[in-house]
């Protein structure tokens, strides 16, 4: 009798899952047909319906959490009943938006010699038939922020399909538990400077009812990315904010200059200019001292690794 051949999988697929029983069926099976070596596990984030049980019936691993925990939070227990053979993580959403046969063309662009840190599929490099304008428009301002806050171009800061080492795991744990995962961890990403690359993909119009609402997880997405920036790039954050009040303070101050050279002398409107311009001269300051100490903080943490080491 022959040995049997044992695949230990070095990749894993987490499913987030929260009411999906109309396409969980189908996301497994694709996914299963795309990476055949693959562990696969859905977490089933406290669903009302037959999600679950559905799952189960598949035979894939099925971590199923007492109550609604969030989309990022069902995302951190995924990836965090961790093996040591896991080496890489891939994610995407449960609802048939994503197409599944991509991720072996991600997965290879972290595992080849030199690969990238994470790969990222955009539904903005590819046809995208399943957003409303609304949210596509909102997609696109994000990624706009997010790039001109890392000076890195990017064009889906929210997908919802990735790829990345095990390794950077750790680097993920603070990470918002919401909606909000997502482009929390693309600038993280960028900012610490891993590397990132995006491929395109094909993005479809999702099998029942969005969860998503466009002001109240616009509103998120973009405190997110302010917040990480603010941690972690904070003279970004705050020249966009000092910067603007300065220049206005300039502005105001030459047209001001102009009508006392003339004879009509308006004092509000010398105290504005002085009062804008000290403000973001004092708010630029606050950003130049915040990234020093940032700069320092990355000095202690890079010491603490290599004494681990």
């Amino acid at each position: 009798m022959k040995d049997m051949k044992i695949v230990i999988p070095e990749l894993r697929v987490v499913i987030p899952a929260y009411n999906e029983e109309s396409s969980i069926g189908e996301v497994i099976d694709r996914t299963r047909e795309a990476c055949k070596d693959a562990e696969i596990i859905v977490v089933d984030d406290g669903s009302k319906d037959n999600t679950a049980a559905i799952a189960k019936r598949r035979n894939v691993k099925v971590i199923s959490n007492p109550t609604n925990y969030g989309y990022g939070k069902a995302l951190k227990i995924g990836f965090d009943s961790k093996t040591d053979y896991i080496k890489y993580f891939a994610f995407l959403d449960a609802d048939n938006t994503y197409p599944p046969e991509k991720i072996p063309e991600l997965y290879n662009l972290c595992k080849q010699e030199n690969g990238v840190d994470i790969a990222v599929g955009s539904r903005f490099l590819g046809a995208n038939k399943g957003m409303p304008i609304i949210r596509k428009l909102g997609n696109r301002f994000f990624a706009l922020i997010v790039s001109i806050y890392t000076g890195k171009t990017i064009t889906d800061a929210g997908s919802g399909m990735r790829v990345f080492k095990a390794s950077l795991l750790p680097e993920f744990q603070d990470l918002p538990d919401g909606l909000s995962f997502t482009p929390g961890m693309t600038v993280k990403v960028l900012h610490k400077g891993m590397t990132y690359q995006e491929i395109p993909i094909e993005y479809h119009e999702r099998a029942g009812e969005s969860k998503l609402s466009a002001i109240k997880d616009g509103y998120r997405f973009f405190n997110v990315i302010s917040n990480t920036v603010k941690n972690h790039r904070p003279i970004a954050f705050f020249s966009t904010i000092g910067i603007p009040l300065f220049v206005i303070g300039v502005i105001l101050g030459v047209y001001s200059v102009g009508r006392w050279l003339t004879g009509s002398l308006f004092i509000p409107s010398f105290i504005l200019t002085t009062l804008l311009i000290l403000v973001g001269m004092f708010i630029l300051m606050i950003g130049l001292v915040a990234d020093m100490i940032v700069d320092l903080r990355h000095v202690v943490e890079r010491m603490e690794k290599e004494m681990k080491k």
